[in-house]
């Protein structure tokens, strides 16, 4: 009995050297080789020689391939990244460019409405300056949270004002510098939920056939119900005649059910957007159509700028987020914003106008700014709301006649049907105080933390477009108002029952190329079975005096 057989294969000494073979052994075979194609030594597949003995040397591991994870089976990740120094210094740009338009266009012309014709404090704008930078380092940089949308409005509509505002104000009270430091705590503490994971639950598999069917039967539907209740007319309304139209909307309130009242905004804020994005989307340009269709008509009927303006808004979150990056666009967010507001105020400026800056700056953003300073300065001094003329009427005794937008504008405006609307904060405020400021942002934060957890895997132009117009409405007016009232609500209920496996993340396919034909052609052709092999005859062994010649 051979004794390698009982004690297995002896490892080679260090330093010897192994049994020297030719280049070609005696049958003209490589030496590498042995004649049944094995490798050197015997070796085959199963990691023995020839006899059924182990072979010797030292074995190598397998070289482990990483997979590659789907893009759905990606985990939650704790937090997304921030902005960075030249997002920053765009996003001061717009400060700037802000305080210009208010100084040189805005306030000559509107001084009545609290716009005080003052050349900025240098001492005020050092005080200023950190907590804007730290309020802008906090904004995210990516888009693919549908929160994010939020945020960003938030800041360019209500942070920034609120920081240029005191610039240009004589008397630099209490109230300003709590309306300064609470707001921008309060949009601190809210950035923070893109500092935690996404909540991990699963929607409802509705599939895409069922959805999108029942959804345009509730367009139907709503849409069918303000008809029934305010008649059927499309025409284009003027900006002469908007606070007409919207006087003639409001007397009408006593005469329609309050369902009919939600319906409206509804349809305006959510359903006719989502609309519009989805047929951009997927190219269904009848959506699109029909969308700006029921834009023009609740316009007609209500009077509402803000829906003169929500075709363009969806219209124009959907190309950005086709358009660009959405890991990284915040950057062309910052320079679009930062550009935006020195074109429109050179503009003004240059032409010794108001026009442009009136609409797009005034409205939209330092009015929300004058506004929060006058709900801070009345009820600093003054008792708060508690909410007693809203939810919580049958518990609290409300101290006032109006509610607190037509109060501040009874008492700064002289108006009492004026509407003096800011936003969440100033409304918290209203109502209890600088903790309410808190109490609402964590609220806020909860609904928006939970959207971002439904919105994973939707494409993000829909998710976007589903609270773009929410976004502006809580810049603009209080939070729960815009919860029930605008629809936001109703907004991350579109987007959780959203299907994930929607076509609406790829386009229509156009019409086919003559490439693409030729291709389909052939495809049929060998459709029917595998191209046969025609394969050379073998040509005949020659024998004899032919096979020397």
């Amino acid at each position: 009995m051979d004794s390698r057989a009982a004690t297995g294969p002896r490892r080679p000494e260090r330093g010897a050297s192994g049994p020297s073979v030719s280049a070609r052994d005696s049958r003209g075979q490589d030496a590498g080789q042995n004649a049944g194609g094995q490798d050197v030594a015997g070796q085959n597949s199963s990691g023995r020689d020839s006899r059924g003995r182990p072979l010797a040397g030292r074995r190598t591991r397998r070289a482990r391939i990483p997979r590659r994870r789907r893009p759905d089976a990606r985990p939650a990740t704790s937090g997304i990244p921030r902005v960075g120094g030249r997002t920053v210094a765009w996003l001061a740009v717009y400060a700037l460019g802000l305080a210009a338009c208010h100084y040189l266009v805005i306030a000559p012309a509107f001084a009545y409405l609290g716009f005080e014709r003052v050349p900025p404090n240098p001492l005020v704008a050092l005080v200023v300056t950190p907590t804007y930078l730290l309020c802008a380092r906090r904004l995210p940089l990516s888009w693919e949270r549908p929160s994010a949308i939020v945020y960003w409005m938030l800041f360019l509509v209500v942070v920034a004002p609120v920081h240029v505002l005191p610039m240009f104000t004589t008397d630099l009270s209490t109230a300003v510098w709590l309306m300064v430091g609470g707001v921008a705590a309060a949009f601190w503490l809210l950035g923070g939920i893109y500092s935690v994971p996404l909540w991990r639950f699963r929607p409802p598999a509705v599939p895409a056939r069922v959805y999108w069917p029942a959804y345009a039967l509730l367009w139907l539907v709503m849409t069918g119900v303000v008809v029934g209740y305010y008649g059927l007319h499309l025409r284009l309304v003027t900006l002469s005649e908007i606070y007409a139209v919207r006087d003639t909307y409001r007397d009408s309130f006593g005469e329609v059910p309050k369902a009919a009242k939600y319906v409206v905004p509804w349809l305006g804020n959510v359903i006719a957007p989502v609309a519009i994005a989805r047929g951009l989307m997927t190219r269904r340009w009848g959506w699109v159509a029909l969308g700006v269709l029921t834009e023009m008509y609740l316009v007609s009927i209500t009077g509402f700028k803000q829906l003169l303006f929500s075709s363009l808004l969806a219209a124009g979150v959907v190309v950005l987020a086709r358009t660009t990056d959405l890991a990284r666009i915040g950057r062309r967010v910052g320079v679009l914003a930062g550009c935006g507001v020195l074109a429109v105020t050179a503009i003004d400026f240059a032409r010794g106008g108001w026009g442009l800056s009136s609409i797009l700056v005034r409205r939209l953003v330092l009015t929300s700014a004058v506004n929060t300073k006058y709900h801070f300065e009345f009820f600093l001094q003054n008792p708060k709301g508690f909410l007693g003329y809203g939810v919580l009427s049958h518990w609290v005794d409300y101290p006032y006649d109006l509610k607190p937008p037509f109060l501040i504008g009874q008492v700064y405006y002289g108006n009492p049907e004026m509407s003096a609307n800011a936003n969440l904060w100033a409304d918290a405020y209203a109502n209890f105080g600088l903790v309410g400021v808190f109490v609402f942002t964590g609220i806020l934060a909860a609904v928006l933390h939970f959207s971002d957890s439904a919105a994973r895997g939707l494409p993000a132009g829909l998710a976007l477009a589903a609270l773009a117009q929410s976004a502006f409405s809580v810049s603009n007016t209080a939070m729960l108002t815009v919860f029930l009232t605008h629809g936001m609500l109703l907004a991350v209920a579109v987007v959780y029952l959203m299907p994930a496996g929607d076509d609406s993340g790829r386009s229509k396919p156009g019409r086919p190329s003559l490439r693409r034909l030729r291709r389909r052609f052939r495809l049929r052709r060998t459709r029917r079975g595998p191209p046969e092999v025609v394969r050379p005859r073998p040509r005949p062994r020659l024998s004899g005096s032919r096979a020397h010649s």
